[in-house]
């Protein structure tokens, strides 16, 4: 795991590391089994080496090492048993050729016993005693460290579980004793210049509002040819009478497309460990679909998945929403992935949209779209982009031919609101959720392949950067590309602008990204501890603020661009507006009913 995580090719580094772990774990097999020990050490190899597989295969796929919270959803790993076969590698074996062997062995007749270690029982103890308190001693010497990573390659994964329990119960007694949040005190920490008239405001004032998420969808798709044939035909074309926010970076925690509607819904950043459905499902939330059932809006969210996939049955309800449709209304018709198709979603969506229309009020529709989700395997009946030869049978290629249809299926959506007379009333956004490649999981030649496609790095600049498009007929016709850097938190402030709705006495911490360029968006879970995107970089945390990464976005030329101490005022800042949210978050009352 060190190797394949750390890249440490130091194995007497690892042992140091890992042996009091394995002694944690050992001594007691010892003291509690005098029988059938061979058994017992067998088992605890197979679970130990099952855990360090989940660890690389997680971090391959989310370039993160799991924590303990992860356990949670567990029960989720059958519904995404595709992604994670297709995370799996021969080398993995590794992990069990002790016990294959020994199996093999056992077959032959030839299998060794294990005696154990030929100890006392006061040694033995006096052993597991120091074991622990080595643990206990990494994971303070090692506290003040911001990059996660690093903590656990310092630490050791069980010093780390430990460390990030702890720093959990450490957080939630600094929020109870926490100030209240009032919005001045966020603008106050965003240092925010309020111009004297707002642009664009109630540009789309009484419309209905439709929000489309795209899964897995990043920025890099837009305009991207391959053989010639554009990848997202429909959207390119929608761009031309659209707002399209180019530099926007996604902020989901461990929820993924969860944590996507909870921020788009609330301008609040997700937690740093777990999902936001979970932790913050119990709460009456702030959020869009409260503030505009007000103005005497109904608000639906519409998603081909079990509800309960994620806790989204207590997030909805959290979040204010009057109603819900899931996998029980949307069938398995024409499945991919996990459930319906995007077809089948848009067009029962478009069939819900029209009652809503004739009631003559105005309504917020949430779509979530899912079938270009990883593993990214397309159906072969269906019609998918042609790719040239080296392409084909790639992930990188998958991934293309996925997103493709989940645009031809964004312009089916389209043309059936046209022809239902809704989108002349409507303002629709439509918006990535998070990454879909990921760097750490794609081969040498499928890297490769993408990088000389579009002729920049596949980092975490280009991993995390998301596109948002707004379309307000009659309004944005002609198309406008804002180059100004934007989070999933600012979506909230930027549609409540154009709909005309003032959010000066409520607490948020995007901004409205028509009115404002200055912005410090703070990161954590898929960025570590203290990372932060301003308007010129992409800084990554180091074991000290000093030892940071500093990333130019694509097209800005930061002077002193290694530097990282120019930068100190946003990392403090992104910092703030991090503890700000969470102790905001956990002063919310609980909500007492559901839907």
């Amino acid at each position: 795991m060190q190797f394949i995580v750390f890249d440490n090719f130091n194995p007497f580094q690892c042992l140091a590391v890992a042996l009091p772990s394995l002694l944690l774990f050992l001594i007691p097999v010892e003291l509690s089994f005098r029988r059938k020990k061979t058994e017992a050490y067998l088992m605890l190899n197979a679970l130990l080496s099952a855990a360090m597989l989940s660890v690389v295969v997680y971090y391959r796929q989310f370039g993160i090492v799991v924590t303990y919270r992860a356990f949670s959803q567990a029960h989720h790993v059958i519904d995404v048993r595709d992604s994670i076969l297709d995370l799996l590698q021969p080398l993995h074996l590794l992990f069990f050729l002790d016990i294959i062997v020994w199996i093999i062995l056992k077959i032959w007749k030839a299998a060794p016993r294990l005696s154990g270690l030929r100890f006392s029982r006061s040694g033995l103890s006096s052993f597991w005693a120091l074991s622990l308190a080595t643990l206990i001693l990494f994971a303070y010497c090692y506290d003040g460290v911001l990059n996660e990573l690093k903590q656990v390659e310092r630490m050791g994964l069980v010093s780390y579980q430990a460390h990030t329990l702890l720093d959990g119960m450490r957080a939630e007694t600094a929020n109870a004793a926490a100030q209240p949040v009032t919005p001045d005190i966020v603008r106050s920490v965003k240092n925010l210049q309020e111009p004297e008239a707002l642009q664009w405001f109630g540009a789309a004032k009484g419309r209905n509002l439709i929000v489309v998420q795209l899964e897995s969808f990043e920025n890099f798709l837009i305009g991207m040819e391959v053989g010639g044939k554009a990848v997202t035909p429909v959207l390119n074309e929608l761009l031309k009478d659209s707002f399209y926010f180019s530099n926007v970076y996604h902020q989901t925690s461990q929820g993924n497309t969860s944590d996507a509607e909870f921020i788009m819904n609330t301008s609040f950043y997700p937690p740093a460990n777990g999902a936001a459905s979970q932790t913050y499902g119990s709460k009456r939330l702030p959020s869009l679909p409260r503030i505009l059932k007000s103005l005497g809006y109904t608000s639906i969210t519409l998603h081909t998945n079990d509800v309960k996939f994620w806790n989204r049955n207590e997030m909805y309800p959290a979040l204010g929403f009057d109603n819900y449709y899931d996998k029980r209304f949307f069938g398995e018709e024409d499945k991919i992935a996990f459930s319906a198709s995007d077809e089948v979603l848009y067009r029962k969506t478009s069939e819900q949209l029209i009652q809503l229309k004739e009631q003559n009020k105005p309504f917020y529709a949430h779509v979530i779209s899912m079938s270009s989700h990883h593993p990214f395997l397309p159906p072969p009946e269906k019609e998918m982009l042609r790719l040239p030869e080296e392409w084909e049978g790639t992930d990188v290629g998958n991934y293309l031919k996925m997103t493709n249809y989940a645009d031809r299926a964004l312009g089916q959506f389209i043309e059936q609101l046209k022809a239902a007379g809704i989108w002349d009333i409507s303002m629709l956004v439509v918006y990535g959720d998070h990454f879909g490649l990921s760097s750490h999981s794609l081969k040498a030649n499928e890297l490769e392949l993408l990088e000389t496609q579009f002729g920049q790095e596949y980092d975490l600049r280009t991993v995390h950067n998301i596109p948002i498009i707004i379309a307000i007929p009659g309004v944005t016709d002609g198309g406008k590309q804002f180059d100004n850097v934007g989070g999933q938190v600012d979506f909230m402030p930027t549609v409540a602008n154009l709909l005309g709705i003032s959010l000066k006495n409520h607490v948020y911490f995007g901004q409205d990204l028509l009115n404002f360029r200055k912005n410090v968006l703070g990161g954590r879970h898929y960025l570590p501890t203290g990372s932060f995107i301003n308007n010129e970089i992409m800084y990554i945390s180091g074991e000290t603020f000093g030892e940071g990464t500093v990333l130019p976005l694509h097209g800005t030329h930061p002077a002193n661009k290694g530097d990282p101490q120019r930068y100190k005022d946003d990392f403090i800042e992104g910092i703030k507006l991090l503890q700000l949210n969470d102790a905001y978050l956990e002063s919310l009352p609980e909500r007492r009913s559901s839907f």
